[in-house]
């Protein structure tokens, strides 16, 4: 009966945590959308008409930075805020979630971001090799 009290007070932070570090990933995808994905698509053989479509999400480069670096701050919070001692008094933190897999794929998702971001100025230098 324990158990169960202390899985389902825990669930809702793991959720929200695991919530904000996935709409962080989606985030950081879409910033990807218009500029890389086509790069990494057409260098792993996929083809199509499609890929030239997807330059012309360009124009919402900032709506989804927007997204992407809100969504990356409220996972770094949840992820980087300290658990209250006052929570943990009657054993409720005897199942933590994992934040050092949720911080690196917040940090990998941050680095999609800039990479994303970064892109447009290094492709010259990039296609000179």
């Amino acid at each position: 009966m324990t158990d169960q009290s202390t899985a389902t007070t825990n669930q809702p932070e793991g959720r929200s945590g695991w919530l904000a570090t996935g709409a962080g990933v989606i985030g950081a995808l879409a910033m990807t959308s218009c500029c890389i994905l086509p790069l990494v698509l057409v260098s792993l053989g996929v083809t199509g008409v499609f890929i030239g479509q997807l330059t012309a999400l360009y124009a919402y480069k900032w709506v989804t930075l927007s997204f992407a670096a809100a969504a990356l701050a409220y996972g770094f919070w949840k992820a980087y805020r300290p658990v209250p001692a006052e929570d943990c008094v009657d054993g409720t933190c005897a199942r933590p979630i994992d934040r050092r897999l949720m911080r690196g794929v917040l940090w990998g998702a941050l680095l999609i971001v800039l990479l994303a971001l970064a892109f447009p100025a290094l492709s010259p230098f990039l296609l000179t090799f």
